[in-house]
């Protein structure tokens, strides 16, 4: 029997997000949660029940026991986790993996993690809860990925990279092996990552070269 969840979240990253699941087939979705779409509302087939501040009536009403966070800004997934958190302290958060992903052998998946289609876990590889990996990246063997990082489309992180809490890769970027980027970084779309870069920077280009510091919380999707 499939297990009823909820989603969080109901902007651009929820369609692909239904897609996952859909395809799984693992869950049935109950309905979204969602701060600014209408109550009632019907997005791409699914209903908006609700508002996060009401959650622990809406578990009761709609008898869902997890979810998932469809939410593409790092720090935004953290702020929705910390908020239903306070509430429901055991709430479960899932996975949701296209049937497409490879996962090689002993790698360490957390929770609360998107990956769409043809992306690429290698073996030793260590994934931490709430990150985020569009389609075909490629994260090769024992590669560390921290908690709320995001690793958009096309990336190639080589062996023995470490991605820090809070980091993003963005389009098609390739990281050289070995190399560690901080916490709160930002890797702009297209670099060749050959150096190690520290926390709280933006960094781009071949190579990529630090452009400015980066503020905590400050959203690298506009």
């Amino acid at each position: 029997m499939k297990s009823n969840i909820v989603l969080f979240g109901g902007g651009n990253h929820l369609q692909y997000s239904l897609d996952i699941i859909e395809r799984e087939g693992k869950y049935n979705v109950v309905g979204i949660i969602d701060s600014v779409q209408p109550i009632g509302a019907i997005l791409f087939g699914y209903k908006v029940i609700g508002r996060q501040e009401n959650l622990s009536v809406l578990i009761t009403e709609y008898g869902f026991d997890a979810g998932l966070i469809t939410v593409g800004d790092n720090w935004i997934r953290m702020a929705i986790h910390d908020a239903i958190i306070e509430q429901l302290p055991n709430f479960r958060f899932v996975n949701a993996l296209h049937p497409s992903v490879i996962i090689g052998n002993n790698v360490q998946m957390g929770t609360g993690i998107i990956a769409m289609a043809g992306c690429i876990f290698n073996p030793g590889a260590k994934v931490g809860d709430f990150t985020f990996f569009a389609t075909g990246a490629q994260i090769e063997h024992d590669c560390e990925i921290g908690d709320y990082a995001s690793i958009s489309a096309g990336t190639i992180l080589g062996g023995h990279v470490k991605i820090g809490k809070f980091s993003a890769v963005t389009l098609n970027v390739t990281v050289v092996d070995r190399l560690t980027i901080g916490e709160n970084t930002v890797v702009g779309a297209g670099s060749l990552v050959t150096k190690s870069l520290p926390d709280n920077v933006l960094a781009y280009g071949m190579p990529a070269k630090i452009i400015r510091s980066r503020e905590a919380r400050e959203r690298f999707l506009k």
